[in-house]
C-alpha cells in the first residue's frame, strides 16, 4: 500500500477541461466535498461547496458541478435527478458508465483506475478538474514533509481549509484515528481550548495569522501556500508515519461491520 501511495503522488494528475465557469455550485461527498471546499476558498465564493444530500432541497440558480469518482453515490445521483431540468449539470467522475455520468449535460472524465486504498491520485485529479473549470492556475510545489503526529488538529485558510478537511479524512481512513480540522480564524475561538499538549498542523497559505508561537501545544507548518502543495505534503507526511510504524494497511478495510454499514448508507 505504501508503494502504491508513493506511485500515485508521482503521477501526472493535472486535468484540463475546455469548459470555463464564472460561478457554480459544487457538490460531492467525502474527498469530493473536500475538493469542493478547496475550490470555494480558492475562488472566494464564486464556486460554492454544497452537501449533495442537503442540496436536493435547494433552489439551484447556477450551474451544478457534481464530483464523484465512483459515480455511484446515491445522494449525488438523486441531486442530479432533482435538478436535471433546472440547470446545467457538470459531472466529474472516472466512471463513464455510471448512472451519474449519464445524467450529466457535460461529462468530465478523470483517468483514474480504482485501487483499494484511500483517495490520493483521485483527489488530486478531481481538484485539478475543478480548478480548470474555475479558470484557476494550478501550481505544483513540494515541501519537506514531517512524520504526521497522532490525533493532529489541522488548520487551513481559504482553499487550504478544504485540504485540512481532506487531511482529517485520511487520518480516519488510514489509521482509524481522531483528528480535527478548523479554519484559521475560528481555531482561535473555542477549538483552541482542546489544543493543550496536542499537535497543531498548519497547512500554510502565507497569512501572517499563521505565524503563531505557543507553549501549550506543538506547531507544525507545511511551508506551502496553495492547495496542491499542501495536499502532497499531507500525503507524504502520512506515508512517513506509515513507514515509521510499519503500517501497510488502511483501517477502514479492517473494520468490516463499519464498512458494510457505511456502504449501505452511501450506495
Amino acid at each position: 500500500m505504501i508503494r502504491e501511495l508513493l506511485e500515485e503522488i508521482q503521477s501526472n494528475f493535472v486535468i484540463e477541461t475546455p469548459h470555463k465557469l464564472n460561478k457554480a455550485y459544487v457538490a460531492g461527498a467525502g474527498d469530493s466535498f473536500a475538493a469542493a471546499l478547496a475550490i470555494e476558498g480558492r475562488t472566494r465564493g464564486r464556486f460554492r461547496a454544497v452537501d449533495p444530500y442537503e442540496a436536493q432541497s435547494y433552489e439551484i440558480d447556477l450551474p451544478l458541478i457534481i464530483v464523484s469518482v465512483s459515480g455511484r453515490t446515491r445522494a449525488n445521483i438523486e441531486l442530479a435527478k432533482r435538478h436535471k431540468t433546472k440547470t446545467k449539470i457538470y459531472v466529474i467522475t472516472s466512471n463513464k458508465e455510471s448512472e451519474l455520468a449519464k445524467l450529466a449535460d457535460e461529462l468530465i472524465l478523470i483517468p483514474y483506475r480504482y485501487r483499494p486504498v484511500p483517495g490520493t491520485l483521485s483527489f488530486l485529479m478531481s481538484l485539478s478538474a475543478l480548478y480548470s473549470l474555475a479558470g484557476e492556475e494550478i501550481k505544483i510545489e513540494y515541501r519537506e514533509p514531517i512524520t504526521m503526529p497522532k490525533e493532529p488538529i489541522f488548520i487551513g485558510l481559504g482553499e487550504n481549509f478544504g485540504i485540512a478537511y481532506y487531511a482529517a479524512l485520511k487520518m480516519y481512513e488510514i489509521f482509524g484515528e481522531r483528528a480535527l480540522y478548523e479554519r484559521l480564524e475560528l481555531f482561535f475561538h473555542a477549538p483552541i481550548f482542546i489544543s493543550r499538549n496536542r499537535d497543531i498542523v498548519i497547512l500554510s497559505s502565507g497569512d501572517p495569522r499563521e505565524d503563531i508561537n505557543i507553549n501549550f501545544a506543538r506547531i507544525h507548518r507545511s511551508g506551502c501556500r496553495e492547495a496542491f502543495c499542501n495536499t502532497i505534503w499531507v500525503i507524504r507526511s502520512i506515508i512517513n508515519r506509515m513507514v515509521s510504524e510499519n503500517w501497510d494497511k488502511a483501517f477502514y478495510q479492517e473494520s468490516g461491520d463499519i464498512l458494510d454499514f457505511s456502504s449501505r448508507m452511501i450506495y
